[in-house]
């Protein structure tokens, strides 16, 4: 009988082993692009079954350009993301051909571990459950990552950083300053705070960090690591990098210091207070808590455009003139003491700014 019962348990461990043999899974981390949504990179999760003789890849971030008013349901935070499935082989070959390097860790889990984290997947894959609302910060392909990770019970560290999310996002932006300067003055101040280790995963570097850092019941959580393709090196001039906002801004600058002519005055002014608009609509409409309380409205104000009918019929406005130079003065302040910081590029903007409102004042001091 005891024989019977060793035989038994012997029997049922290596089939436990065998099946834990047989699934392996990988946490992948996929570079940059060059594509306004591939330049923070992408995460997904690779599921191999040895038994069935299956590879496939796990995509929390997937959306369809074709999706009717696509624009708008995103600045609204109403456009569904969805997760889908891809085979390996397609997945590898899409992010070699964007040159975009693909990094895998193999989890080091237990059969147990295994079976919660699949059926969790799979859970997460059914149709009723496949489509969510995308958040920048909070619900991504990498923060679902993360929080799947979290469900089988591995823990992260949280310590605060000494950067903002602001300035982790725009290391990723040094060789795009125009997109850099876009995404800079749609973020609102909340962004300024610092972040942490838990939140700073939203980008897929930093998950793939704390990934290698993380333990499971006191053991590491990756158990081997590599490179899944090779690319080759781009090395194509950015154009960006050359005609950059803070360039083009500060050239815009220097000639109206010298000559700002009436037409140049609408379109300044009309500019402004188009974008304050659109701004205010962010903050006032949209989904995405990251875009609301943005003082960037202080300087990009909306008044510019009441503003505008008063230069096409070359008059002036001293209340409003007044209200201008004042946001203008308290947009400076805000930047000095850092409740909200700007993009650089903004600086130029101010002295555009500061011409264009003094030489107002000045033709009201005249009359």
């Amino acid at each position: 009988m005891d024989l019977n019962k060793t035989l038994l348990i012997i029997l049922l461990i290596s089939q436990l082993s065998y099946a834990n043999d047989n699934i392996e899974i990988s946490i992948l981390t996929c570079s940059v692009g060059q594509e306004v949504y591939s330049v923070f990179g992408h995460t997904a999760i690779r599921v191999i079954d040895k038994e069935n003789k299956t590879d496939q890849v796990y995509n929390f971030g997937m959306f369809d350009f074709n999706t009717p008013n696509f624009e708008y349901k995103y600045l609204k935070g109403k456009l569904k993301y969805h997760r889908g499935v891809q085979e390996t082989v397609n997945f590898l070959k899409i992010y070699t051909y964007e040159k975009r390097l693909v990094h895998e860790q193999k989890l080091d889990l237990t059969a147990d571990e295994k079976s919660e984290f699949l059926n969790r997947l799979k859970l997460l894959n059914q149709p009723e459950n496949r489509f969510y609302f995308y958040s920048f910060l909070d619900k991504n392909c990498s923060t679902e990552t993360r929080d799947l990770l979290k469900h089988i019970g591995v823990s992260f560290e949280n310590q605060e950083l000494n950067k903002s999310n602001r300035d982790l996002i725009n290391s990723y932006l040094q060789e795009m300053p125009w997109l850099k300067f876009g995404i800079n003055l749609v973020l609102g101040k909340s962004l300024d705070r610092n972040s942490n280790r838990n939140q700073s995963m939203f980008l897929p570097d930093y998950l793939q960090k704390e990934i290698g850092a993380a333990k499971l019941n006191g053991k590491n959580l990756i158990q081997s690591e590599k490179i899944l393709n090779s690319i080759e090196s781009n090395s194509n001039s950015n154009i960006q990098q050359i005609f950059s906002p803070l360039l083009i801004f500060s050239l815009l600058a220097v000639l109206f210091l010298f000559w700002f002519p009436k037409p140049a005055k609408i379109i300044a002014s009309f500019s402004f207070g188009i974008t304050g608009i659109f701004i205010l609509a962010l903050w006032l409409f949209s989904g995405h808590e990251e875009v609301k309380s943005n003082l960037n409205i202080l300087w990009c104000n909306p008044l510019y455009l009441i503003y505008t009918p008063f230069l096409a019929k070359n008059k002036t406005n001293k209340m409003l003139s007044i209200i201008l130079v004042a946001s203008l003065i308290i947009s400076i302040v805000v930047w000095l003491f850092k409740v909200q910081i700007f993009d650089i590029s903004i600086l130029p903007i101010f002295a555009i700014l500061g011409i264009f409102n003094l030489q107002e004042l000045r033709k009201i001091q005249k009359k």
